[in-house]
């Protein structure tokens, strides 16, 4: 099949930029690309703790662990020790 267009230009002339693309906006672009992936990362690890079961199995997790660590301990229990 021919051409679907009627631009007289190949599709390597349909690429060049009136601008010439230097090694800072590649740069740029790339650590755009990048925040991007991140900020859509956090925006997943939020919406993950907003959800009440994570929230229960969380508090769960840090209640259970003080449990077990104040039972092993006793009575006698040096606090300066866990402030490191």
């Amino acid at each position: 099949m021919g051409q679907l267009c009627c631009f007289p230009f190949s599709r390597d002339e349909e690429k060049i930029s009136p601008k010439p693309i230097g090694i800072q906006d590649l740069i740029n672009e790339a650590l755009r690309r990048e925040r991007m992936g991140l900020q859509s990362k956090v925006k997943e690890i939020k919406a993950l703790l907003l959800k009440p079961e994570i929230q229960a199995k969380i508090r769960r997790e840090l209640f259970e662990g003080r449990f077990i660590n104040n039972s092993n301990q006793g009575n006698d229990v040096d606090f300066s020790a866990t402030l490191t």
